[in-house]
């Protein structure tokens, strides 16, 4: 048996007027994305996650160390920061 991690990471752009003062909030449900707000997400690229057979201070680091380059390795693709950029233009 191994243990194993799965994650998920959300990118949301609330633009002006959208924000906590303006008044035209939206409180999230579990995972959505709160009022107007446009949202790319990420997941493990692997189905099974990150997996380790044992669960100790190094296999977590390890285990988290791995997460956080998948995810940057997914955010740097030119196409999703392009189409996360464009969120503030209404063209993402």
């Amino acid at each position: 048996m191994s243990y194993r991690i799965t994650y998920q990471v959300n990118v949301d752009w609330v633009g002006d007027g959208i924000g906590p003062m303006s008044g035209n909030t939206a409180d999230s449900v579990g995972m959505a994305a709160a009022g107007g707000a446009q949202r790319k997400t990420f997941f493990n690229v692997t189905p099974q996650g990150q997996m380790t057979k044992t669960f100790l201070t190094a296999d977590v680091t390890t285990l988290t160390n791995a997460m956080a380059a998948d995810i940057a390795a997914q955010m740097n693709v030119a196409a999703n920061l392009a189409q996360i950029q464009n969120f503030s233009t209404g063209t993402g």
